[in-house]
């Protein structure tokens, strides 16, 4: 899903972006999610093994030096379905589903934000504008129910979710992206829509979102299910 003509001003003139690694914030995180990352290494669930990312030919040069030192960690195949193909659903908990189809998205309210992405391996990649539109926007169309608590996202295939509290999900920096630098965002990191929540760490960020469901309850995620804890607030 393209960019529009309602997005915000831009300026090029953008701080310095640098891929900074840590063991810092992988030890905070406690034996039970090492314990969890190594299952999921023996199962050869990485998808791309940590391989850099493929750098789409039309990349500008600013986009191309950022995704050169950028580790690609999947955990499905990408989906093979085009921007102008894309459908995001809300369900759940709500008085009015809804069906966003590339038309629809188009006309939404955008957003951008200029943040860090940080993984818990302990890399992080500092100064990404993400530009795209807030959950919050769907959600208000959706009229989320007074039983409605959580927010799952769901990314294309079914087997990659993650739930975040309704507050969480609603939250002013959270966002569904669908550009990376003012272009459209490669399908290695989560395009044609992604999540992105920068109080959380990289593995709560849903890549290829199709559908945001609304529970009582929190579900427990794709990382969850293989020992990360729930919550995984960024820390210094």
């Amino acid at each position: 899903m393209a960019a529009n003509d309602e997005g915000p001003e831009r300026s090029d003139a953008r701080p310095p972006r640098v891929t900074r690694h840590s063991r810092r914030r992988f030890l905070v995180l406690g034996g039970s999610l090492i314990a969890g990352l190594a299952a999921t290494i023996k199962l050869g669930l990485w998808g791309a093994g940590g391989s850099r990312s493929r750098i789409p030919a039309n990349a500008s040069a600013r986009l191309r030096s950022l995704l050169q030192s950028w580790p690609v960690l999947n955990v499905e195949s990408q989906p093979n379905v085009p921007p102008e193909k894309w459908v995001i659903t809300v369900d759940g908990l709500v008085e009015k589903p809804l069906t966003i189809d590339f038309a629809t998205w188009q006309k939404l309210a955008r957003k951008e934000e200029l943040v860090d992405f940080h993984c818990v391996e302990g890399w992080s990649v500092d100064n990404l504008t993400w530009g795209g539109v807030s959950p919050s926007v769907l959600l208000a169309r959706a009229k989320v129910r007074p039983e409605g608590k959580f927010v799952t996202f769901h990314a294309y295939g079914g087997r990659y979710t993650d739930s975040l509290p309704l507050a969480d999900a609603t939250g002013p920096q959270t966002l569904l992206a669908d550009t990376l630098d003012g272009e459209p965002l490669p399908a290695d990191h989560g395009g044609p829509v992604r999540l992105v929540i920068p109080s959380q760490l990289g593995y709560k960020n849903v890549k290829w979102v199709d559908r945001l469901e609304v529970t009582a309850t929190q579900a427990i995620g794709y990382w969850e299910q293989s020992g990360y804890p729930v919550n995984a607030p960024i820390r210094g």
